[in-house]
């Protein structure tokens, strides 16, 4: 009686293991004929700049600002103006930014047409991510005491860490350096390479200065700059009114205040960088045509 129990039991084993394999099975084979097909264009439903088959409603219906009611866009022009009127309120004193904002906003109205939700985007691109402004004291030729301000906007770092140029000139100020961090933000991103936005400068003159003058200044510069930049963390340029005998100056005293002159395999601050070459002839291009 014993011998025939077994008997029985042993296909009954059997028989549950094989059941359970063909059940795995089956669920492999659903799992595979549920995974969604490559995509095959760019106008389909995901989510992306080309989107025009399935607008996300429910950006359509946020409101893009909630200042004395809720305030919202139908079109893509529409969101752009009301943008505009924002940087307006905030900013009225800085025309160049503003002027910078207004032509930019208006090239983007189309895409805020096909997916509002770049709209939401852009308003969070119009205030950069620290601004910072100090105070350079320096001494010329005649031992009187010199004052002017230095300026670094770190605009955006969405792709990698801050780079941007250094502007020195008597027509720098806040709106100049917004709306330079502001063009940055886009002439970074097309370069290739994963660079966010900055920019810096200094309401200093070098072009009548002498050789002196221009050391200690640069000097002084660095100095409170030194707080804010980094190989890994910001990466200033030449720009305007800057050039490489400029930045041998900031370099030579970043050296005298911190020992990490390199990151990322990279030299910080230094044409031995591959980059530097690059990314400095993309950015000049954009800035002669502001």
């Amino acid at each position: 009686m014993s011998m025939h129990r077994s008997k029985l039991v042993a296909p009954t084993r059997s028989a549950f293991a094989s059941q359970q394999y063909s059940n795995a099975l089956r669920c492999m084979s659903s799992s595979l004929s549920d995974t969604p097909a490559p995509r095959q264009s760019l106008i389909t439903s995901e989510d992306g700049v080309h989107q025009n088959m399935k607008i996300s409603k429910s950006y359509r219906n946020k409101p893009l600002f909630r200042r004395q009611g809720d305030v919202r866009f139908k079109t893509g022009m529409e969101a752009a103006q009301l943008l505009v009127k924002e940087c307006k309120r905030r900013d009225s004193h800085e025309t160049e930014f503003i002027d910078s904002v207004t032509s930019t906003l208006q090239c983007l109205s189309p895409i805020f047409d096909r997916n509002p939700k770049y709209a939401f985007a852009a308003k969070t691109l119009m205030e950069p991510e620290r601004f910072i402004q100090f105070r350079v004291a320096w001494i010329d030729d005649l031992g009187v005491v010199r004052m002017n301000r230095g300026f670094r906007v770190q605009y955006s770092s969405s792709i990698g860490p801050y780079e941007g140029g250094l502007h020195f000139g008597h027509h720098i100020d806040t709106g100049v350096i917004k709306a330079l961090g502001f063009d940055a933000v886009f002439s970074n991103a097309v370069t290739g390479y994963n660079f966010g936005a900055a920019v810096g400068g200094s309401d200093f003159n070098p072009f009548d200065k002498s050789e002196s003058e221009l050391q200690r200044f640069c000097q002084s510069y660095m100095t409170e700059l030194a707080k804010y930049i980094g190989p890994d963390m910001d990466t200033p340029w030449m720009g305007m009114g800057v050039g490489e005998k400029e930045i041998g100056y900031l370099f030579g005293q970043y050296k005298r205040l911190s020992p990490r002159t390199g990151g990322t395999g990279q030299r910080f601050l230094s044409a031995a960088n591959p980059l530097f070459e690059k990314v400095h002839t993309h950015n000049l291009f954009i800035y002669l045509f502001l």
